[in-house]
């Protein structure tokens, strides 16, 4: 018994104490966010910023996870609802993005037309983008077995391709961006004129720009 207690009271100095500070997830949780794969698994996810397939070339996010205001993602929920009654249905590019990821983005981009710029005074965040305060989200259309279906081009395309007034498209192509741009504007959200893809959530100016990392 006195070495087996020896052992334990070795093996406390010996494992590492667990982090004083809280996990990620409980953090954003806290400020409101939810991940709404987590209440549909339909949605596909294909979140460029956790892997090297998107225009900085980089990984910026640790985790390919989506995060939203409550409010955005039920309306997000909503329009993939819709979009499955016809077959379809949505895959996510872009959630939450932590302010700090945005500075980087504008590192690279200095260009408003697709990356909002980013400021800080007295460190605290006055402008950045709607990324910023989980109330936008970027989207793709797929078909019933989570296949891409084509767009006018591809995402993060900073081209007049990407413009939601572009014609130079196939039929096809132009079709499937009408039919996500309805299914997200009947439940409120805002197309980006610059970005088939990007969807402002109603009610954004409501919500905080934030730097929690993501987990």
């Amino acid at each position: 018994m006195r070495r087996l207690l020896a052992a334990l009271f070795l093996l406390a100095f010996l494992v590492p104490a667990a982090p004083a500070f809280s996990d990620a997830g409980e953090d954003l949780a806290r400020a409101g966010f939810v991940e709404p794969s987590t209440l549909d698994p339909s949605l596909v996810l294909d979140m460029r910023y956790a892997g090297t397939n998107n225009f900085s070339g980089q990984a910026v996010y640790p985790s390919a996870r989506c995060f939203l205001r409550a409010d955005v993602a039920k309306r997000l929920l909503a329009a993939q609802a819709e979009l499955r009654k016809q077959g379809l249905g949505l895959k996510l590019f872009d959630c939450y993005r932590p302010f700090h990821v945005q500075e980087r983005f504008w590192a690279i981009v200095p260009d408003e037309r697709y990356v909002a710029r980013p400021e800080k005074k007295d460190g605290v965040i006055v402008q950045g983008s709607k990324h910023n305060r989980g109330a936008a989200v970027d989207v793709g259309l797929v078909d019933s077995k989570g296949r891409e279906l084509p767009m006018p081009s591809g995402f993060d395309d900073f081209t007049e391709k990407a413009h939601r007034d572009y014609r130079g498209a196939s039929a096809e192509a132009l079709s499937n961006r009408a039919v996500l741009e309805r299914a997200m504007s009947a439940q409120g959200f805002e197309p980006l004129p610059t970005e088939w893809w990007h969807f402002d959530g109603p009610g954004w100016q409501g919500y905080e720009m934030l730097d929690l990392p993501l987990p």
